[in-house]
C-alpha cells in the first residue's frame, strides 16, 4: 500500500502540488496573462482608441470644407452627429489596420513561443495540442473584443463631445433613436469582430506552419492582400462569393430599414466556414508538428 499522502497519490504524473481549481481555465488564463505581459498588446489597444479621437478631431477641424465628404463609410455624417464616429472609425480600421492587428497577434501565437524556445517547454508537460490551439485562438479573439470595445466606447464618448449624440438616419432615409442606433452600431462592431476571426484562424495557421512570428504576420498579410487584389479584377468575379474579405463591408445592411439580412447572414457563414476550416487545418499540422524549440 501506497504511504504517500491522499493529496500527492490523486496528483497527476506524481505532482506533488494540490490540484488545480479551475483547470479547464487554465490554458486560457495563460494565454491571457502572457498577452498582457507583451507591450505590443498595449501599443495595439491604444492605437485603436486613438482612431476615434483622430477621426473625430480631424472632422472638426476640416468643418464644412472638401475634406469632409471624402474617406471611408459613414464619414460625411460625422460632422452633424458624432453617432457616427464609431461607424467612421470601424471603416477606417477594417480594410487593413484590424487585419493587421488581428494577424499580429495571432502570428505570434505559436511561432513567437517557438522563438523564444518556451513552446516545447510546455508541451513537455501532459498538453492536449487541440485544447492548446483553441485556447489560442479564443484568447485572439478576446483580445480583439477589448479592442473593439475600445474604438466603440472612444467613438461615443469622443464623437459625443465633439459633435453630439442625435438620432441617426438610416440609408433608406428612416430616423433612429440614440438607443437604438447604439444598438446597431454594436451589432456592426460584432459583425466586424466576426470578420476578424478569419484573419485570426490564418495567422495562426501561418504560425504553426513556420517557427518565426515576422514570417508568420508576412504571410498572413500577404494572404489577404493577394486575395483583395484577385477579386478586384472581373475576370476573378465568380470568387468572389467565396472570398471572406468580399463581406467585410457588408456591415453597412445593418443601417437599411428593414435590415438587409441577405448580405449579413452570407457573411456570417463565409466568415465561419473560414475559419473553422482554416483553424482546423492549423490543428492538424500542429497535431503532427516536431517542435525542436
Amino acid at each position: 500500500m501506497s504511504t504517500l499522502p491522499a493529496s500527492v497519490q490523486g496528483s497527476a504524473h506524481g505532482s506533488t502540488a494540490p490540484e488545480m481549481r479551475g483547470h479547464a481555465w487554465g490554458p486560457l488564463r495563460r494565454e491571457w496573462i502572457k498577452l498582457l505581459y507583451q507591450r505590443r498588446s498595449y501599443l495595439i489597444w491604444a492605437g485603436m482608441l486613438a482612431i476615434p479621437f483622430l477621426v473625430s478631431l480631424a472632422i472638426k477641424l476640416a468643418g464644412s470644407g472638401p475634406n469632409a465628404n471624402e474617406g471611408p463609410a459613414f464619414l460625411s455624417r460625422v460632422l452633424s452627429n458624432g453617432m457616427y464616429v464609431p461607424l467612421a472609425s470601424l471603416s477606417a480600421l477594417l480594410p487593413f489596420l484590424l487585419p493587421m492587428a488581428a494577424s499580429m497577434v495571432a502570428s505570434y501565437m505559436v511561432a513567437g513561443e517557438a522563438e523564444l524556445g518556451t513552446l516545447r517547454i510546455i508541451l513537455l508537460r501532459p498538453v492536449k495540442r487541440g485544447s492548446m490551439i483553441l485556447s489560442k485562438w479564443v484568447v485572439a479573439m478576446l483580445y480583439l473584443a477589448v479592442g473593439f470595445l475600445l474604438v466603440l466606447v472612444g467613438g461615443v464618448v469622443f464623437g459625443g463631445l465633439f459633435f453630439g449624440l442625435h438620432p441617426m438616419a438610416t440609408l433608406s432615409g428612416t430616423t433612429l433613436s440614440v438607443a437604438h442606433g447604439l444598438g446597431l452600431t454594436g451589432l456592426v462592431f460584432l459583425y466586424g469582430l466576426a470578420a476578424m476571426s478569419c484573419m485570426v484562424s490564418l495567422a495562426l495557421l501561418f504560425s504553426v506552419i513556420t517557427d518565426s512570428s515576422l514570417t508568420a504576420l508576412i504571410g498572413a498579410v500577404i494572404f489577404y492582400i493577394v486575395v483583395q487584389i484577385v477579386i478586384a479584377f472581373s475576370y476573378f468575379a465568380w470568387l468572389r462569393p467565396w472570398m471572406f474579405p468580399n463581406y467585410f463591408l457588408e456591415y453597412v445592411s445593418f443601417f437599411r430599414d428593414p435590415i438587409y439580412w441577405t448580405p449579413i447572414l452570407k457573411g456570417l457563414a463565409s466568415f465561419a466556414a473560414w475559419s473553422f476550416a482554416l483553424t482546423f487545418i492549423a490543428y492538424l499540422l500542429f497535431r503532427r508538428k516536431d517542435v525542436l524549440s
